[in-house]
């Protein structure tokens, strides 16, 4: 699908004829033929953000014809829970004359939703693209501090299977979005330091300040969520410790008896209680008495001083 725009000095308005913004989503074929030959655009143009997905791009090339055409690629996220797999890129194509994104429709939506009368000229559109891509990522983190909020609390009553799966869910989704913040910073910085935003330095400025912030917010939760991981491991060996020291407890409980039973068992003559009827309940009062010494000084017994 292509919906044509016109972008002047009184905004931007939908018009039904080819004009100097294309918004193009899911093209069909005759479609992608249709803007290759009208437009020149670079071979595999409509496949570049589909084979080379999660990748930010800028570069400005000059044509033979002297036109100077610039080809960007940026990623946005569509989803809170899941942006690995619920990333889309957003392609653009830049000449002197015409300007053609390629992305979802939702995006060209919201952009015209929230800044129609705020765009003038096609490098006013892009950074205002790249304000609502920021806007997803700065969304995104929000709720990823709710979530890490919500393991430090949970880690007050003890670490269980939710909250590791809810720490380790966390951590995969910011050691994306971290890694393509930083690839997509510097194709926005090689951006708003050419002459395409010349006119719009306002907006560039708070584009630059707005990125900053996603990826300064970024590491800050990843090393809070890491303090927390840090935390839960040193819980689960300190439970682990409890258990084992339980263990090892028990097992020494369990091997007193058994070292009376045995010694009372030897085949020779001298053993106490040996022809008293009452021999066998002697030694096993015996052995009851030794264990119940041996566990309430074991269990008394402070090993961390």
């Amino acid at each position: 699908m292509i919906d044509y725009f016109t972008i002047s000095d009184t905004g931007v308005k939908k018009s039904v004829h080819a004009s100097n913004w294309l918004a193009v989503d899911n093209p069909s074929d005759a479609e992608k033929e249709q803007l290759h030959e009208a437009y020149d655009l670079p071979k595999n143009f409509f496949a570049l953000g589909q084979k080379y997905s999660n990748v930010s791009f800028f570069k400005k090339y000059q044509t033979t014809e002297k036109n100077p055409l610039c080809l960007m690629l940026f990623v946005d996220i569509q989803s809170v829970d899941e942006p690995e797999s619920l990333s889309s890129t957003v392609s653009v194509f830049l000449t002197p004359e015409v300007l053609i994104t390629v992305s979802d429709n939702s995006l060209i939506q919201e952009v015209l939703q929230n800044f129609e009368s705020e765009i003038f000229t096609k490098a006013g559109l892009i950074l205002h693209m790249l304000q609502t891509i920021n806007e997803h990522y700065l969304i995104f983190l929000r709720e990823q501090r709710k979530t890490i909020e919500e393991i430090s609390k949970g880690t007050a009553h003890g670490s269980n299977k939710n909250i590791l799966e809810q720490t380790t869910h966390t951590e995969k989704n910011l050691v994306y979005i971290d890694n393509l913040l930083k690839e997509q910073l510097k194709t926005i910085d090689r951006l708003l330091n050419s002459s395409l935003v010349a006119s719009d330095r306002d907006l560039a400025i708070e584009i630059e300040l707005q990125s900053k912030q996603a990826t300064t917010s970024v590491q800050i939760y990843r090393e809070m969520l890491g303090s927390i991981s840090g935390l839960i491991n040193s819980m689960m060996d300190n439970r682990l410790n409890q258990l084992m020291k339980f263990l090892n407890t028990a097992s020494l409980l369990l091997a007193l008896p058994t070292l009376i039973f045995s010694l009372w068992g030897i085949n020779t003559g001298g053993l106490l209680w040996r022809d008293s009827e009452i021999g066998s309940i002697m030694v096993v009062l015996l052995a009851l008495i030794v264990s119940i010494v041996s566990g309430v000084y074991l269990f008394k017994k402070d090993y961390d001083a």
